[in-house]
């Protein structure tokens, strides 16, 4: 239907514009927003730091680091009625490798949908889904399973890879049910030659793209795929000698000519965090709670706060994590 095409056209035009966020408007811009308020609190310069709940989207070798598992969760209420969430498990695998799951969920609902003489004929759902599994491994400990590299510190290199499952889908109740799916993988290594210093790079959104069909929708549906920009950060991470303060920084660049910086500090206390970051053209600060409910395990709660991108207005972003 005319009303059926129009609508498409227009969310598939809106949405992306709306999740863009400096992302270049490029397919796939949901996925480069930043997760967790950990990290958007530290500007998104995470790249070395990513051995936490959130490692499978920021650098997949940081799992093999984890020294526990990690439940995470986290709720971003953007501007434009948009929202972002997050959860995911993430465990290490003794003696020498770690794995994670998680589910991104991202989009904007209730939109109203208008035909082609501008009467509201209803509401609209946009959604944009991204499945994680992803594998880390400790290649020192590895090697000194076989007798190799014995006088090596055992955190000098982690490798990882995430494989991901992407969907969007646009409907409403009755007239029609518009979808695109696809896979896309990223790839981290991360390399720490001292105490105080780590070095990471990922490779992200290899192959990744959405592909859908509109055959069912019109007369004459066509196929499309939608390809996302291959991106690439690399990033440190480093204890300074002032006691429990860190500092980060992320360079990114795309294959579409995109670059971006990303910076970030945080200070650790017992039971709090004091973050503050600036990402590419905006600043971002936060904090966080640290509790202690059980001898073994600990809970982390965590807000960011996302200066105005692109007069847009500012983001808040609430994150979880239960360590056991």
């Amino acid at each position: 239907p005319a009303f059926a095409g129009m609508t498409i056209i227009s969310i598939i035009l809106i949405t992306g514009t709306l999740l863009a966020e400096g992302s270049g408007g490029f397919a796939g811009s949901f996925l480069r927003v930043g997760l967790g308020a950990r990290g958007m609190a530290m500007g998104n310069a995470q790249v070395a730091s990513a051995d936490n709940g959130f490692g499978m989207y920021y650098n997949p070798a940081g799992l093999s680091r984890l020294e526990k598992r990690q439940f995470a969760l986290s709720y971003s209420s953007m501007s434009l009625d948009r929202e972002f969430n997050f959860i995911g498990l993430s465990a290490p695998l003794p003696p020498f490798a770690g794995a994670a799951i998680g589910w991104i969920n991202s989009g904007v609902g209730d939109l109203s949908a208008l035909n082609s003489v501008g009467e509201n004929v209803g509401e609209i759902n946009n959604g944009l889904n991204a499945i994680y599994g992803a594998f880390s491994m400790n290649m020192v400990k590895l090697l000194q399973m076989d007798g190799l590299l014995q006088n090596t510190r055992d955190d000098l290199i982690t490798i990882g890879i995430a494989v991901k499952f992407l969907r969007e889908g646009i409907s409403d109740d009755e007239e029609f049910d518009y979808s695109g799916s696809g896979f896309g993988f990223d790839f981290g290594v991360m390399i720490r030659p001292v105490d105080q210093l780590t070095i990471g790079y990922q490779l992200k959104d290899v192959n990744a793209s959405l592909k859908s069909n509109t055959n069912d929708l019109f007369s004459r549906g066509i196929e499309t795929e939608n390809t996302f920009p291959t991106t690439h950060k690399a990033g440190v991470f480093f204890q300074t000698p002032v006691k429990n303060l860190a500092i980060a920084y992320d360079f990114e660049w795309n294959d579409k000519g995109t670059e971006k910086q990303h910076v970030g500090a945080e200070y650790l206390m017992d039971i709090a965090a004091i973050r503050a970051g600036y990402d590419t053209d905006h600043l971002t600060l936060g904090g966080g709670l640290i509790f202690h409910p059980f001898k073994s395990s600990s809970m982390i709660l965590d807000y960011a706060f996302v200066g105005d991108v692109v007069d847009e207005g500012v983001s808040h972003i609430f994150s979880w994590r239960f360590l056991f």
